[in-house]
């Protein structure tokens, strides 16, 4: 992880900045970079993290979704899916840049894991948004999940490959009972099969 990402600002959704080091200062955060907050994948994998939030409490962390759209698109993917932990917005994507999270060409999406993934999260119900893009955030930005420690030293380290690539559930919290215990780097250990 860049040095500097703890010093980033970046937004709530009522506007105001907050240094994103503030968020894991006094415990450690599983940090969920969504797409963007239209993004199909991005609710899907939100509606399973929600499950996890007492698992990731339990373990004395604290879940952190950050997004790439209008602070106002923040509010609203937070209030449309009941999300009871701390939404930022990063419409600068500079927190992506400095994890080191891709932003791949158009022509990525072509690929056939992003068609059966995106096919998936239609038959479970989930639906693009119709917001404009400049409000919703990037739509070629990429993902990851990261577990950083209060401090900021990162723990582990997940980077989408594709649209609608994302961590289980289970591979999440082994990671953060890992490193609650060692002081290992992980990166991309568990990719579901589509």
């Amino acid at each position: 992880m860049n040095a500097s990402a703890g010093a980033l600002t970046v937004l709530r959704p009522d506007g105001s900045t907050v240094r994103l080091g503030a968020v894991w200062a006094e415990r450690p955060v599983v940090l969920a970079l969504v797409r963007h907050f239209g993004c199909i994948f991005c609710k899907e994998q939100v509606s399973r993290l929600r499950t996890i939030v007492g698992d990731i409490h339990s373990a004395g962390a604290e879940l952190v979704i950050v997004g790439s759209g209008s602070p106002q698109m923040a509010g609203f993917f937070a209030k449309d899916y009941a999300i009871t932990t701390t939404v930022l917005t990063d419409p600068e994507r500079r927190v992506y840049q400095a994890l080191e999270v891709r932003r791949p060409p158009r022509l990525a999406f072509v690929d056939p894991r992003v068609f059966v993934r995106g096919l998936r999260a239609l038959l479970r119900g989930y639906r693009q948004q119709s917001a404009q893009m400049s409000e919703r955030g990037d739509e070629t930005q990429l993902g990851g999940v990261f577990i950083v420690r209060s401090g900021g030293t990162l723990a582990w380290a997940y980077r989408s490959a594709f649209a609608g690539d994302h961590p289980t559930n289970a591979a999440i919290l082994s990671a953060l009972r890992e490193a609650m215990r060692v002081p290992l780097v992980q990166s991309n250990c568990e990719r579901p099969q589509p």
